[in-house]
């Protein structure tokens, strides 16, 4: 064999083993993976994931992901539309639409059965404290702690469109992640003991689905993104002590996974897909993905700034594109900024808010956020100092970056415009006079925004384009100017450039002023 052959020969190899990552197919719908450790057991939910039409089923999978049963169970009888599954002892209990059935693992016989009133999607299952079970009803958004011995229950939560669940013992702490009323907007919560649920804060909303403990401080929770998929989705990792979240792409439909505590290994159904993904948690997380750091910009600037201010993509489908960029709100209406996935106005009253999923932008500029470079600045700067340190980190000319900083302002400057309402709408030069100007004293926040080439100009700004978000999210709007110190800056060069452009007829129309590039033309004549 030759000296190549045998190169490649490594190379594939070498691959192999650095992204550990097993699928097993043959399944239908999946859905849950629940264990005790030793054994592995997989939900399928058949052909209709809301039926009762007694195609559902249960199978056991190897710790070492192989296939060892694809009907385990149920021996006798039938089960409907399976999802989310947990064991105590030696029982696994299953949510099956409007009941929960238990199963003896040692004889496969069933052994318990409660109906839910009233329940039409009993979606996940999770032990609490002992022999009491907690489960989810998706479509009343119900959250009922159900007692196995006595077979009473009680509701204990409500809220609308819960899934996934999660109980950790050692901080007595429940979660529950929800799809969203819009399929999309969903969010996760988390209660202690008696208190009530509470939003989690930093991480994006989101069509979840699986939720798990990793340890005392750390929770996975799987994303669909938005349904319909749309082709991909997120595995969220969020910090319960820092209250921070990072996320990693992953195929669609990833449902209710499974944390293997003593692998490190994540059990992921991917339903759509029939197919059960099994990978280590730290090479996932640090994988990198198709989807990252390409910039999407919807709009050209040229049209925006000469009296386009029509709203025109949903901010829905703008959050399909990236978690972190800057933009306009419909109409002019104030400044639009995405962070960690959502989308925030702030308006010429200096008010910021939460856009809805149905507001719409005129132009917008973003990324799924992933830096590449980190750096750190103490002392107290000034806008143009911390601006002459970022450019000194940016090595390629040409290339397009995501900047995002973090830290104390001891002055920030921004502004904002008020909503233009007159027809034909005027070109933004000459309302200048109407902005807002903020100034805040001693905040803290994030700077979010972008340095890109010359040659985008006109398309989108070049340069330093940057806006402002408070940590408490109350203020924000355009850059200005700022002095800023304990500056954590984080740099993402961007490897792609997307371009949607409106297709509306203002936009088709629109008269863009013919720029001239004597060079070119010299070219194209030929002289």
């Amino acid at each position: 064999m030759s000296i190549r052959n045998y190169l490649l020969l490594f190379l594939i190899f070498l691959g192999s083993q650095t992204y550990a990552q097993q699928h097993i197919n043959g399944f239908s719908m999946p859905e849950s993976v629940a264990s005790n450790g030793k054994r592995f057991f997989v939900s399928n939910q058949g052909q209709d994931v809301f039926s009762k039409d007694g195609d559902g089923f249960i199978s056991e999978v190897s710790a070492d992901g192989q296939l060892i049963n694809l009907k385990f169970l149920p021996k006798n009888g039938i089960l409907n539309a399976p999802k989310g599954m947990t064991i105590i002892d030696h029982i696994l209990y299953v949510a099956d639409l409007d009941r929960i059935v238990g199963f003896d693992i040692k004889t496969r016989n069933t052994i318990f059965e409660i109906n839910v009133p009233e329940a039409k999607v009993l979606n996940d299952i999770c032990r609490l404290e002992n022999d009491f079970i907690g489960i989810t009803e998706t479509v009343s958004g119900n959250i009922y702690k159900i007692n196995t011995k006595t077979r009473s229950l009680e509701i204990i939560g409500n809220l609308p469109t819960a899934n996934g669940i999660a109980y950790n013992r050692n901080t007595d702490q429940l979660v529950v992640c929800t799809n969203g009323t819009n399929y999309g907007d969903g969010n996760v919560y988390i209660k202690r003991g008696l208190e009530d649920f509470s939003i989690l804060p930093n991480i994006a909303t989101g069509f979840f689905d699986g939720i798990e403990f990793t340890d005392d401080n750390h929770l996975l929770i799987s994303d669909w993104v938005t349904f319909p998929v749309k082709g991909f989705g997120k595995l969220w990792k969020y910090d319960l002590k820092s209250q921070q979240a990072v996320f990693q792409f992953t195929e669609e439909s990833a449902a209710d996974i499974y944390f293997d505590h003593s692998g490190s290994k994540i059990w992921i159904p991917q339903m759509f897909q029939n197919k059960l993904v099994i990978t280590p948690m730290e090479e996932l997380f640090a994988s990198k993905h198709k989807n990252a750091n390409v910039l999407y910009n919807y709009g050209v600037i040229d049209a925006f700034i000469g009296g386009l201010y029509k709203g025109t993509l949903p901010v829905r489908d703008l959050k399909l594109k990236g978690d972190f960029g800057i933009g306009a709100p419909d109409m002019l209406n104030g400044e639009l900024t995405m962070l960690d996935g959502k989308a925030y106005q702030t308006k010429a009253t200096g008010k910021t808010v939460v856009l809805p999923d149905d507001h719409k932008t005129a132009f917008s500029s973003v990324t799924f956020f992933k830096a590449d470079t980190t750096f750190y600045i103490d002392t107290n700067m000034e806008q143009e100092a911390v601006l002459d340190a970022i450019l000194k980190k940016l090595s390629i000319k040409n290339a397009m970056y995501a900047i995002r900083v973090t830290g104390t302002f001891s002055t920030i400057k921004t502004r904002a415009f008020p909503p233009v309402k007159e027809e034909p709408f005027p070109v933004l030069s000459s309302i200048l006079e109407r902005q807002q100007f903020f100034v805040h004293q001693n905040t803290t926040g994030t700077l979010i925004g972008y340095h890109l080439p010359e040659y985008l100009n006109g398309i989108t700004a070049s340069g330093f384009h940057l806006h402002f978000l408070s940590t408490d999210k109350q203020q924000g709007g355009h850059i200005l100017h700022f002095i800023g110190k304990n500056l954590k800056v984080e740099i993402a060069k961007l490897k792609s450039f997307e371009l949607e452009v409106p297709r509306d007829t203002e936009f088709q129309n629109f008269q863009f002023r013919k720029k001239q590039n004597d060079d070119l033309k010299r070219v194209e004549q030929g002289q």
